[in-house]
Formats: structure tokens, C-alpha cells, sequence
């Protein structure tokens, strides 16, 4: 595992790096989630495809499309590792053209077009714009406050469950209980939640497992975020594999990245860091369960919780953009 830790993070600086030469002025905590792109597929990042892509989006895209706002460099990213980027651009649209039909626009609902154009046709696109609505709606009954439209995306996961909508949202619902007694922010609890429910086990064995990593981490003096950055700690989580391997790996990658530049005192602080080093063992491990993603319960939840560090680096920039106003 030591050489695979020091390979993944060192090609996630080198695309991270790559990223910031072509897409310049970008924030410093989206760059690091569209490198995550390029490590989850075990590609590295070319500048000239790069440019070629974010070429793609900025000509066809409407002058104020959300596809061009903060997700762009992520967006570009996910072009940039298929093999053909004009056709895949194409089925974005088409997706987010079937989700506008259920789901208000926002930045949140044009990254949800770029997932589905990953893993459904058209057809499957229709039902799960319906069933993911479906359950947005019923987290809204739950918990009408806490629910808004970065909510859309864990829906639109949801919907690829073959569990069917009540047992996800009992299941949620259980799970939120119960992060409840450990950590206090509401919306990150509501987003694990989401992701627990939709794998399988019991909502305390779940809960459980999260809670011991979490402990093992600060232990071990590495004190994890109680904050958005637990959804990624949730990809952790889920992994059928041993629970100190995992903690390891991420404390492993953790230090590897304490010395690159970018994590310094004048950088993205050490739960940021710690966040990023979670994602990349998630990556890591994502390629040992099924290949159809979709098809796997674990997997599905792995990249669910995976794109919510996606989410989360969005909420972070609109903070700070408003907090700049």
C-alpha cells in the first residue's frame, strides 16, 4: 500500500498543478476535487485536453449556465477523461435539460448532470430525475430547514438504489438519529445519512463503524472535521476492508500531502487536507468492488460520498465569495 499512497498522492499534486496552469483565478478548494477527477479514473492530467475541453464548455454553454460557474474546472476534468469530450458534453445537456424538468437550476443541479451523463442513458435519466424528486421531496418532509438544493445530488444517488424510497428514508432518517449523538452540524449529519442509507447493514452497525475511524483518526493525531468533510470520511467508511488499513492509509497519504505546497499555514488548513487525503484512499480502494458502480450498493455510496467533497468545495466558495461582498 506505501507505494500506492506515495503514487496517488503525488499524481494528485501533478494534477492538481496542471489543472491551476490552465484554469487560472479558480479557487484553491475546487482545483484539488477536479484532480480527484483524474485519480478516480487513473489518468493524468494532459493540458492540452484540458484546454481543449474547458474549450467545449465555455463555446456551447449558455453565457450564464451554471455548467461554467464553480463546477467548470471539475466539469472540464470529467471531459477531459472520456474519450470523447464533444459527445460527452453533448449528454450533459441532455441531462440537465430531463433534471430541469423536475428540479429548480443551480450549481448543484448542473453537477448532477455531469453524474447521471456518467452512469445512465436518457431512458434511466427520465426515472431517475422523477425518483430522485420524488425523495428530495420526502427529505424536504423530514427536514423542511435543513434540505436545500446541494440536497438534489444525494437524491439523484438515492435514486440508482434498488432499496425502494421509504426503506431509504427510514433507513436515513435512523442513521441521522444516531450521527446526531456524536456530531452536531445538521446539514453534514442530513448528507452522511444519505449516504449510510444507501448501503447495506443495519443504521448502528453503520453509524458505528464511522464513529470508531473517526476516534482512531484523533487518536492517532489526526483530528477529522465534524463538518462537511465528514461525507467523505463516509466513503471510508463503507469500504469492506479493515477498519486500521483504512485509518492508516488516510494518515499515510495525510502526511505525504502535510509537504507539498498548497497545505501550508498560509494554505488549505489540516481537516481540508485530511478530507483530501480520505478521498484519495476511497480512491484507492473504489476499483476492488464492482467495475458497474451503479450496480454496487458500497460502491455507489463510495462515489456518492466521493462527489459530496465536490459539494462541499462549492459551499466553501459561495462562503467565501459572500463573505467578500
Amino acid at each position: 500500500m506505501n507505494n500506492n499512497t506515495e503514487q496517488i498522492t503525488m499524481d494528485f499534486i501533478t494534477n492538481r498543478d496542471t489543472i491551476k496552469k490552465v484554469m487560472k483565478l479558480e479557487s484553491s478548494y475546487i482545483y484539488p476535487v477536479a484532480a480527484n477527477v483524474f485519480c478516480a479514473a487513473g489518468v493524468r492530467a494532459d493540458e492540452n485536453k484540458l484546454r481543449q475541453c474547458r474549450d467545449i464548455i465555455k463555446k456551447n454553454a449558455g453565457f450564464a449556465s451554471y455548467l461554467k460557474g464553480t463546477i467548470l474546472p471539475v466539469f472540464t476534468a470529467k471531459l477531459a477523461v472520456t474519450d470523447a469530450p464533444e459527445a460527452q458534453f453533448a449528454k450533459v445537456m441532455d441531462m440537465y435539460a430531463i433534471l430541469k424538468k423536475h428540479f429548480s437550476r443551480s450549481e448543484y443541479l448542473a453537477f448532477l448532470a455531469t453524474l447521471l451523463a456518467e452512469k445512465a442513458t436518457a431512458e434511466e435519466a427520465e426515472y431517475i430525475a422523477a425518483r430522485g424528486r420524488a425523495l428530495y421531496n420526502m427529505m424536504k418532509k423530514e427536514h423542511p430547514i435543513l434540505t436545500s438544493s446541494e440536497d438534489n445530488i444525494m437524491a439523484g444517488f438515492m435514486a440508482f438504489s434498488e432499496k425502494n424510497d421509504q426503506q431509504l428514508m427510514a433507513e436515513a432518517e435512523k442513521c441521522f438519529e444516531l450521527l446526531r449523538r456524536k456530531f452536531s452540524d445538521k446539514n453534514a449529519v442530513q448528507t452522511v445519512s444519505h449516504i449510510l442509507a444507501m448501503t447495506g447493514g443495519a443504521p448502528e452497525e453503520k453509524a458505528g463503524r464511522l464513529f470508531r475511524m473517526f476516534d482512531m483518526l484523533a487518536a492517532a493525531g489526526h483530528k477529522y472535521g465534524k463538518h462537511y468533510e465528514l461525507s467523505t470520511l463516509a466513503a471510508i467508511s463503507v469500504i469492506e476492508a479493515d477498519e486500521k488499513v483504512l485509518v492508516d492509509t488516510v494518515i499515510d497519504i495525510d502526511n505525504r500531502l502535510s509537504g507539498q505546497k498548497g497545505y501550508g499555514a498560509l494554505s488549505l488548513d489540516k481537516k481540508t487536507r485530511l478530507m483530501h487525503a480520505a478521498m484519495l484512499t476511497a480512491d484507492l480502494y473504489e476499483g476492488t468492488d464492482n467495475a458497474q458502480a451503479a450496480v454496487s450498493a458500497s460502491t455507489l455510496a463510495i462515489i456518492a460520498a466521493q462527489e459530496a467533497a465536490v459539494v462541499a468545495a462549492i459551499v466553501a466558495v459561495t462562503a467565501a465569495n459572500n463573505a467578500s461582498c
